[in-house]
Protein backbone atom coordinates (compact mmCIF):
# COMPACT_ATOMS: atom_id res chain seq x y z
CA UNK A 1 0.00 0.00 0.00
CA UNK A 2 3.30 2.74 0.73
CA UNK A 3 4.35 1.30 -2.35
CA UNK A 4 1.48 2.15 -4.47
CA UNK A 5 1.05 5.40 -2.56
CA UNK A 6 4.79 6.98 -3.09
CA UNK A 7 4.31 5.96 -6.70
CA UNK A 8 0.59 8.33 -6.94
CA UNK A 9 2.67 11.04 -4.73
CA UNK A 10 6.13 10.55 -7.69
CA UNK A 11 3.23 11.15 -10.63
CA UNK A 12 1.35 14.30 -8.80
CA UNK A 13 5.15 15.83 -8.69
CA UNK A 14 5.82 14.87 -11.84
CA UNK A 15 2.78 16.40 -13.15
CA UNK A 16 2.95 19.46 -11.15
CA UNK A 17 6.40 20.11 -12.59
CA UNK A 18 4.79 20.14 -16.17
CA UNK A 19 5.24 23.34 -18.03
CA UNK A 20 1.76 24.94 -18.75
CA UNK A 21 3.12 28.19 -20.44
CA UNK A 22 6.61 29.81 -21.66
CA UNK A 23 7.48 33.51 -21.44
CA UNK A 24 7.40 34.65 -25.44
CA UNK A 25 8.20 38.31 -25.18
CA UNK A 26 10.42 40.36 -22.43
CA UNK A 27 11.36 43.89 -21.64
CA UNK A 28 13.73 45.23 -18.34
CA UNK A 29 13.75 42.72 -15.13
CA UNK A 30 11.10 40.39 -14.33
CA UNK A 31 11.67 38.58 -11.35
CA UNK A 32 10.23 34.55 -10.82
CA UNK A 33 9.37 32.36 -8.01
CA UNK A 34 6.90 29.76 -6.68
CA UNK A 35 4.03 30.83 -4.73
CA UNK A 36 6.01 28.64 -1.44
CA UNK A 37 9.27 30.31 -1.90
CA UNK A 38 9.89 33.51 0.21
CA UNK A 39 11.87 35.25 -1.92
CA UNK A 40 11.89 35.86 -5.66
CA UNK A 41 15.22 33.47 -6.77
CA UNK A 42 15.32 33.85 -10.12
CA UNK A 43 15.02 36.35 -13.34
CA UNK A 44 12.42 35.74 -16.04
CA UNK A 45 14.05 35.04 -19.77
CA UNK A 46 12.32 34.49 -23.61
CA UNK A 47 11.56 31.02 -23.57
CA UNK A 48 11.33 30.39 -19.78
CA UNK A 49 8.96 27.65 -18.89
CA UNK A 50 6.44 28.42 -16.40
CA UNK A 51 4.77 26.06 -14.68
CA UNK A 52 1.46 25.91 -12.19
CA UNK A 53 1.76 28.06 -8.89
CA UNK A 54 4.25 30.43 -10.37
CA UNK A 55 4.49 33.95 -9.39
CA UNK A 56 5.96 36.69 -11.56
CA UNK A 57 6.47 40.73 -10.56
CA UNK A 58 7.43 43.02 -13.06
CA UNK A 59 10.09 45.72 -11.73
CA UNK A 60 9.58 49.45 -13.04
CA UNK A 61 9.41 50.31 -16.40
CA UNK A 62 9.26 46.28 -17.59
CA UNK A 63 6.87 44.23 -19.45
CA UNK A 64 6.69 40.22 -20.51
CA UNK A 65 3.76 38.06 -22.26
CA UNK A 66 3.36 34.58 -21.61
CA UNK A 67 1.69 31.95 -23.60
CA UNK A 68 -0.24 28.97 -22.73
CA UNK A 69 0.86 25.91 -23.93
CA UNK A 70 -2.58 24.63 -24.72
CA UNK A 71 -4.33 27.51 -26.03
CA UNK A 72 -2.06 29.92 -26.83
CA UNK A 73 -4.16 32.12 -24.18
CA UNK A 74 -2.02 35.24 -23.67
CA UNK A 75 -1.18 37.21 -20.26
CA UNK A 76 1.04 40.95 -21.16
CA UNK A 77 1.87 42.29 -17.82
CA UNK A 78 3.19 46.08 -17.74
CA UNK A 79 5.57 47.70 -15.39
CA UNK A 80 4.61 46.83 -11.97
CA UNK A 81 2.71 44.28 -12.00
CA UNK A 82 2.37 41.19 -9.93
CA UNK A 83 0.05 37.66 -10.50
CA UNK A 84 -0.21 34.03 -9.62
CA UNK A 85 -1.17 31.71 -11.52
CA UNK A 86 -3.23 28.91 -10.69
CA UNK A 87 -5.38 26.01 -12.07
CA UNK A 88 -4.85 22.32 -13.13
CA UNK A 89 -4.18 20.46 -15.97
CA UNK A 90 -6.14 17.43 -16.93
CA UNK A 91 -5.14 15.50 -20.10
CA UNK A 92 -3.21 18.21 -21.20
CA UNK A 93 -5.71 21.26 -21.34
CA UNK A 94 -5.39 23.76 -18.35
CA UNK A 95 -7.66 25.14 -16.32
CA UNK A 96 -6.73 28.67 -15.77
CA UNK A 97 -7.11 30.63 -12.69
CA UNK A 98 -4.73 34.04 -12.23
CA UNK A 99 -4.31 35.81 -8.85
CA UNK A 100 -4.13 39.40 -9.88
CA UNK A 101 -2.26 41.04 -6.99
CA UNK A 102 -1.10 44.24 -8.43
CA UNK A 103 -0.60 46.36 -11.66
CA UNK A 104 -1.69 46.42 -15.19
CA UNK A 105 -2.53 43.03 -17.66
CA UNK A 106 -3.83 42.60 -20.65
CA UNK A 107 -5.29 38.94 -20.94
CA UNK A 108 -6.43 37.46 -24.52
CA UNK A 109 -8.42 34.04 -23.56
CA UNK A 110 -8.56 31.75 -26.40
CA UNK A 111 -11.83 29.08 -26.19
CA UNK A 112 -11.83 27.49 -23.25
CA UNK A 113 -12.70 23.47 -23.51
CA UNK A 114 -12.10 22.82 -19.27
CA UNK A 115 -14.17 25.12 -17.53
CA UNK A 116 -13.88 29.19 -17.61
CA UNK A 117 -10.82 31.02 -17.52
CA UNK A 118 -10.87 33.13 -14.04
CA UNK A 119 -9.30 35.94 -12.82
CA UNK A 120 -9.72 37.16 -8.66
CA UNK A 121 -8.25 40.38 -7.39
CA UNK A 122 -8.95 41.25 -3.70
CA UNK A 123 -11.82 43.10 -5.14
CA UNK A 124 -13.29 41.26 -7.81
CA UNK A 125 -13.75 37.34 -10.02
CA UNK A 126 -13.72 37.92 -13.98
CA UNK A 127 -14.78 34.74 -15.75
CA UNK A 128 -14.96 34.33 -19.26
CA UNK A 129 -14.46 31.31 -21.59
CA UNK A 130 -13.18 33.10 -24.46
CA UNK A 131 -12.61 37.06 -24.44
CA UNK A 132 -10.38 39.79 -24.31
CA UNK A 133 -10.04 42.98 -21.59
CA UNK A 134 -7.91 45.01 -19.68
CA UNK A 135 -7.54 45.39 -16.13
CA UNK A 136 -6.24 48.29 -14.36
CA UNK A 137 -5.78 47.29 -10.34
CA UNK A 138 -5.40 49.91 -7.37
CA UNK A 139 -5.88 48.80 -3.99
CA UNK A 140 -7.63 52.27 -3.15
CA UNK A 141 -9.90 52.66 -6.16
CA UNK A 142 -10.11 49.23 -7.39
CA UNK A 143 -10.43 46.92 -10.63
CA UNK A 144 -10.54 49.13 -13.82
CA UNK A 145 -11.94 46.91 -16.26
CA UNK A 146 -11.93 47.45 -20.10
CA UNK A 147 -13.34 45.16 -22.75
CA UNK A 148 -11.88 44.04 -25.86
CA UNK A 149 -14.16 41.22 -26.82
CA UNK A 150 -16.26 38.53 -25.36
CA UNK A 151 -18.46 37.36 -22.98
CA UNK A 152 -16.99 38.63 -19.70
CA UNK A 153 -18.73 38.74 -16.02
CA UNK A 154 -17.60 40.42 -12.79
CA UNK A 155 -18.38 39.09 -9.84
CA UNK A 156 -18.08 41.41 -6.25
CA UNK A 157 -18.09 38.91 -3.45
CA UNK A 158 -18.58 41.65 -1.29
CA UNK A 159 -21.60 43.10 -2.06
CA UNK A 160 -22.85 39.56 -3.62
CA UNK A 161 -23.57 41.15 -6.94
CA UNK A 162 -22.93 40.42 -10.66
CA UNK A 163 -22.31 42.36 -13.75
CA UNK A 164 -21.42 42.15 -17.23
CA UNK A 165 -18.62 44.08 -19.15
CA UNK A 166 -19.89 46.41 -21.97
CA UNK A 167 -17.65 47.50 -25.19
CA UNK A 168 -16.75 50.76 -25.08
CA UNK A 169 -16.97 51.38 -21.31
CA UNK A 170 -15.18 51.05 -18.53
CA UNK A 171 -16.78 49.11 -14.95
CA UNK A 172 -15.20 49.81 -11.33
CA UNK A 173 -15.54 47.05 -9.16
CA UNK A 174 -14.60 47.74 -5.01
CA UNK A 175 -14.72 46.41 -1.84
CA UNK A 176 -18.40 47.44 -0.57
CA UNK A 177 -18.92 49.83 -3.18
CA UNK A 178 -21.96 49.30 -6.09
CA UNK A 179 -20.36 48.65 -9.43
CA UNK A 180 -19.59 51.72 -11.37
CA UNK A 181 -20.02 51.64 -15.41
CA UNK A 182 -18.76 54.81 -17.87
CA UNK A 183 -18.22 55.29 -21.38
CA UNK A 184 -14.33 54.38 -21.16
CA UNK A 185 -12.17 58.47 -21.88
CA UNK A 186 -10.68 59.02 -25.18
CA UNK A 187 -7.30 59.68 -22.34
CA UNK A 188 -7.54 55.85 -21.14
CA UNK A 189 -7.56 54.19 -24.67
CA UNK A 190 -4.28 56.52 -25.72
CA UNK A 191 -3.02 55.45 -22.91
CA UNK A 192 -3.09 51.93 -23.03
CA UNK A 193 -1.67 52.30 -26.51
CA UNK A 194 1.18 54.30 -25.23
CA UNK A 195 2.12 51.63 -22.80
CA UNK A 196 1.73 48.91 -26.03
CA UNK A 197 3.65 50.98 -28.00
CA UNK A 198 6.39 51.51 -25.45
CA UNK A 199 7.17 47.70 -25.83
CA UNK A 200 6.52 46.99 -29.12
CA UNK A 201 3.26 45.08 -28.83
CA UNK A 202 0.95 45.84 -31.99
CA UNK A 203 -2.58 44.99 -32.93
CA UNK A 204 -2.71 41.59 -34.82
CA UNK A 205 -5.98 40.92 -37.05
CA UNK A 206 -6.24 37.75 -38.59
CA UNK A 207 -8.34 36.68 -41.39
CA UNK A 208 -9.19 33.20 -42.55
CA UNK A 209 -5.00 31.68 -42.82
CA UNK A 210 -3.75 35.29 -43.32
CA UNK A 211 -1.95 36.97 -40.76
CA UNK A 212 -2.22 40.83 -41.00
CA UNK A 213 -0.31 43.28 -39.30
CA UNK A 214 -1.64 46.73 -38.25
CA UNK A 215 -0.75 49.98 -36.84
CA UNK A 216 3.02 49.86 -37.29
CA UNK A 217 5.60 51.66 -39.34
CA UNK A 218 8.16 49.03 -38.72
CA UNK A 219 8.96 45.98 -40.45
CA UNK A 220 8.07 42.91 -39.11
CA UNK A 221 8.14 39.24 -39.63
CA UNK A 222 5.21 37.11 -38.30
CA UNK A 223 5.94 33.21 -37.21
CA UNK A 224 2.94 31.03 -37.08
CA UNK A 225 3.32 28.09 -34.97
CA UNK A 226 -0.17 25.36 -35.45
CA UNK A 227 -0.81 23.12 -32.23
CA UNK A 228 -3.41 20.76 -31.43
CA UNK A 229 -4.89 20.07 -28.14
CA UNK A 230 -5.71 17.25 -26.34
CA UNK A 231 -9.41 17.66 -27.89
CA UNK A 232 -7.83 17.36 -31.34
CA UNK A 233 -8.80 21.27 -31.62
CA UNK A 234 -6.27 23.30 -33.66
CA UNK A 235 -4.73 26.58 -32.47
CA UNK A 236 -2.20 29.25 -33.93
CA UNK A 237 0.32 30.67 -31.77
CA UNK A 238 1.36 34.27 -33.98
CA UNK A 239 4.40 35.88 -32.68
CA UNK A 240 5.60 38.83 -34.55
CA UNK A 241 9.39 40.38 -34.21
CA UNK A 242 10.73 43.85 -35.48
CA UNK A 243 14.16 43.64 -37.58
Amino acid sequence: MKKYLSLIFILQLLLANEPIAVVSKIRGKVNHKMIDDKKYKSKLLVNTPILLESQIRTDNKSFVKLIFLDDGTSIAMYSGSEIIIKGNVEKRMISKQIELISGIININVTKQTLGEFTLVTPNSELTCTECGFWILFDPLTGDELIKESGNISIWNPSLNRRSELVMDTTLISLINNEFQQFGTPVADIKYLELLMLEVDEHIIQYKKDEVEEVSSETTSNVVVIKLKNAANVERKLVLTYNK
